[in-house]
């Protein structure tokens, strides 16, 4: 039997579009019964609003709510725990207007980081040997995953999969980047119990994705309730191959169901109608005085380590700090490149990723040589490495460069 995905295209309002995209899989009362509890996951990754395409539109939540009170829901409540920890899931919400809309509504609210957590364990595993997880996931009846259409330098797209992300334990949250985030976060939807998916492609965002790409006014709702044809429609949809998103790969191999294109039923719009050849999340990494960069050749497709130490420089240099990191070194993909400098006083080499542990480990009795641990590291823990060791603190109130009021 094929999995059915929904597509609609933007109608007179986001209520009936979102309405329209669930009246295809049997309407929002096939998944909620009256007096259930409902959990909704939205993307509330960082402050960039949903105009921005980073986070889960407002009118997007607010129509899931609305249709999830039409079918009897007893009790809704927003769940996410933000990767942004320096702000904080509450400030984020505040400032997106997620905790506005939760009061207008009566809907609870609750951030992932400051809750207990459940470590899970699972047969099903094929890289991770547990899992830290909110442990109130189970005290619901329905979980609905509410992601942004995005690319993302680590998973190259990121859609259903990613956005569950916000349930883990900080520390896992860290760990997945630790480890390798293409095979955890597949083990990541088998730990879960099963999830409708309603995706939000009003506004979506290509290139430096999750928080610093560019907006695509994509104009699109999705359902459904098998992540892995979820994904792989978005894929197609943002003209990836799904056979060539790794974490789509690995999905498939572990069983999840099949990304194949004549094994998904689509239901609305064909993809044809809506494609949209996004930009990938493929940086560059110029651009930064007084840094120098020294990267080697990668024989697979990887730029993760690139695209992170992109991100963490990108945010010093708009907050007006980069001369302060004169003389910063940065070593990307493996092994010792030729014509690798001795270090001056003063300078500092960060070995940024796995890939370049082994040269650490022949350099590391010299304390101006740092490794950063990840597949890749996060943007947050990155920037943070290089501050550390600088002794830069971030600029009070930054963010992207604006100030948070």
């Amino acid at each position: 039997m094929k999995e059915r995905v929904s597509v609609v295209k933007r109608l007179d309002t986001v209520l009936d579009t979102v309405r329209k995209a669930m009246d295809y899989l049997g309407g929002m009362e096939a998944y909620i019964k009256p007096g259930q509890s409902v959990l909704l996951k939205p993307n509330c990754t960082g402050p960039l609003s949903s105009e921005d395409g980073a986070a889960t539109s407002l009118e997007v939540l607010e129509s899931i709510i609305i249709l999830a009170k039409e079918a009897g829901a007893g009790k809704i409540d927003i769940v996410e725990g933000s990767g942004a920890f320096h702000l904080g899931t509450p400030k984020i919400f505040e400032i997106l207007g997620v905790t506005e809309l939760a009061k207008r509504y009566g809907v609870g609210l609750y951030d992932v980081n400051s809750m207990e957590f459940k470590m899970v364990t699972s047969e099903r595993f094929c890289f991770m040997d547990y899992i830290e997880i909110c442990a109130a996931v189970w005290d619901y009846d329905v979980i609905i995953n509410i992601p942004v259409i995005k690319t993302h330098p680590l998973t190259d797209i990121t859609v259903t999969y990613k956005n569950m992300n916000g349930l883990l334990s900080p520390t896992d949250k860290r760990r997945f980047h630790d480890l390798n985030m293409r095979k955890a976060i597949v083990d990541l939807t088998a730990a879960l119990p099963p999830y409708l998916t309603i995706v939000d492609g009003l506004t979506a965002m290509e290139g430096l994705g999750p928080l610093e790409g560019t907006p695509v006014d994509l104009g699109i709702i999705m359902a459904g309730d098998n992540p892995l044809a979820v994904d792989a429609t978005a894929a197609r949809i943002m003209e990836f191959e799904p056979e060539e998103v790794e974490y789509i790969r690995n999905a498939q191999e572990a069983g999840h169901g099949s990304a194949k294109e004549e094994d998904i039923e689509i239901l609305g719009n064909a993809i044809e109608e809506v494609k949209y050849p996004f930009k990938t999340s493929e940086p560059q990494s110029k651009g930064y005085e007084g840094v120098k960069i020294f990267e080697q050749a990668m024989p697979q497709k990887c730029f993760g380590c690139r695209a992170v130490m992109t991100i963490a420089l990108t945010r010093i240099r708009e907050s007006g700090q980069l001369p302060h990191f004169e003389g910063m070194q940065v070593l990307l993909n493996g092994s010792e490149p030729e014509n690798m400098p001795e270090l001056k006083e003063g300078e500092h080499l960060f070995c940024l990723g796995n890939c370049t542990a082994e040269y650490y480990e022949k350099h590391k009795d010299n304390p101006n040589v740092h490794f950063i641990l990840g597949c890749a590291p996060s943007g947050l823990t990155t920037e943070e490495a290089f501050r550390d060791v600088y002794q830069t603190p971030r600029v009070k109130g930054y963010v992207r460069g604006n100030v948070d009021k």
